[in-house]
């Protein structure tokens, strides 16, 4: 019994110190959480209506290929999210993201006629109701790999907001 009261009270005495050295003194330095760049607080961007896929009798060319979010918005994706690629401000593909196992991607088939054509990728973040934009992300080349030279094409959507 002698035993059983001694081994109480160290117990009790241990959970005691062990609670006082927590780190609660005033001197202790508060960690400050890191600023959420403004790019990734929320907007007031609409789900455009507008970003729709060409009928494929409009075109003679297509340059099909697959992008995932190649930066920090991947965290924000969502089944409602909106991927574009115009041309000259003229849409030529659109698609919501597609799922495969664990990888999220977005399939476009981007429509042309021909001629030097630069095209430019929107991004449209649901959760953050923001647009993302890359103008002139890359030239117009029909029969390209869809899955680029060496991976999937990640373009990095808020590179232009640091």
């Amino acid at each position: 019994m002698k035993k059983n009261i001694i081994s109480i009270m160290l117990l009790t005495a241990l959970a005691f110190v062990a609670g006082s050295c927590g780190g609660d003194s005033e001197s202790d330095p508060v960690p400050t959480p890191e600023p959420v760049p403004s790019y990734l607080t929320p907007g007031t961007d609409v789900r455009p209506t507008t970003w729709t896929a060409p009928s494929p009798q409009d075109y003679e060319l297509w340059m099909s290929l697959q992008v995932q979010l190649g930066d920090e918005l991947a965290d924000y994706q969502s089944s409602a999210d909106l991927v574009c690629a115009t041309v000259n401000g003229e849409v030529r593909a659109a698609t919501a993201p597609m799922t495969t196992g664990d990888i999220i991607y977005y399939p476009l088939t981007i429509g042309g006629n021909g001629g030097d054509q630069t095209v430019s990728l929107h991004y449209y973040c649901d959760r953050l109701h923001r647009i993302y934009t890359i103008a002139n992300w890359a030239a117009f080349k029909e029969g390209i790999a869809p899955t680029g030279e060496s991976g999937i094409y990640r373009p990095c959507f808020t590179e232009s907001y640091k």
